[in-house]
């Protein structure tokens, strides 16, 4: 296995354990305990906070990486335009389901059925988290030399 590969390893398994570290048991609530309220944790900013801590880990191992690469870290991670893209693209989608999430209906009580809205907006926090770690993940070992 080459250099790249190892890192490329390296960064999916950090991805997984940020998914698993925000998003814990998400099957598990979505198909069993099928909350009705949205804990406040989930919310439009959660998927940047992800993404930060992320960005932090991939300062930490091009530090570790980089060899004689004389570029800085802010010079590699050079695809800023996919990431306003990846948002751009969630961003009303978002903001209303966060709306409907955290909105409970007469009828909703009633049915308890707002479990749906909890869960939709939840899985869609979580899908665009993970878009935006695999775009990081694609610059960082786009930049990283054989």
């Amino acid at each position: 296995m080459d250099k790249k590969q190892e890192i490329e390893i390296r960064c999916r398994r950090k991805a997984d354990e940020l998914l698993e570290k925000y998003f814990p048991n998400f099957i598990q609530d979505a198909a069993v305990t099928r909350p009705e309220t949205l804990d406040s944790q989930y919310n439009d900013a959660l998927p940047e906070q992800v993404a930060e801590e992320f960005r932090g880990w991939l300062a930490s191992l091009w530090e570790e990486v980089r060899g004689e690469d004389p570029r800085s870290f802010d010079e590699i991670m050079n695809l800023q335009n996919s990431i306003r893209i990846t948002r751009e693209g969630y961003a009303l989608d978002l903001e209303q389901a966060g709306k409907e999430a955290r909105t409970v209906t007469l009828w909703e009580k009633i049915t308890q059925s707002n479990h749906e809205d909890v869960t939709y907006y939840k899985g869609l926090l979580k899908q665009y988290t993970e878009e935006l770690l695999v775009v990081m993940v694609k610059d960082f070992v786009g930049d990283v030399k054989e």
